[in-house]
């Protein structure tokens, strides 16, 4: 049986979903791959960027346009849904994200390719069928036990992941609206 907390639980990461959705429809098309924000060389998480397969970029020009593309809009929201397709999938730890997208986008300097708009609607979508899933039959002690070891994050309680990813899905959702209201787009919501 499905408890008020998980009740509510889900339905904020329902609502985090749609605002995403919602500024991701509303980014322009000439605003996909802006940065939001500067990454610098001295950023140690960024520097070098590299492909995939761990190869840097050779060409200086090719090497800073990735490295920006770290904060893109694009960016952001793979990032986010990544992340939180990983704490949906709950203790599972043979965990992949649907293609195109790959459980090596988030290492160390990884830029992967530059996601479509439509790719970034279907992994929404993604995400939303997991919470649904999750939370359908998810019990309290359930979502208070420790995730075993083997997972990213043994020993932490399903229910603290949910509530740090919800929050970090949050984040980045904000991030990009607030970007585009600082280039004058309003999202159909506003």
């Amino acid at each position: 049986m499905t408890t008020t907390w998980c009740s509510v639980v889900a339905a904020q990461y329902r609502s985090v979903l749609d605002d995403l959705a919602i500024t991701v429809r509303g980014c322009p098309d000439e605003l996909w791959e802006a940065s939001i924000y500067e990454i610098k060389k001295s950023d140690q998480w960024a520097w070098p960027p590299t492909d995939r397969d761990g190869r840097p970029f050779d060409e200086p020009a090719d090497r800073e346009r990735n490295l920006q593309a770290m904060s893109a809009v694009w960016r952001t929201a793979s990032h986010a849904l990544w992340f939180t397709d990983l704490d949906l999938s709950g203790p599972e730890t043979e965990w992949a994200p649907p293609a195109p997208f790959s459980t090596a986008d988030e290492d160390a300097y990884v830029v992967p390719p530059v996601y479509s708009r439509e790719q970034v609607f279907a992994y929404i979508d993604h995400c939303r069928r997991r919470v649904d899933t999750l939370f359908a039959d998810l019990t309290d002690d359930q979502a208070t036990a420790q995730l075993p070891q083997p997972h990213r994050n043994g020993g932490t309680s399903l229910a603290a992941v949910l509530i740090q990813g919800v929050l970090h899905l949050q984040l980045h959702s904000a991030q990009i609206r607030t970007f585009l209201r600082t280039h004058g787009i309003r999202c159909e919501d506003e």
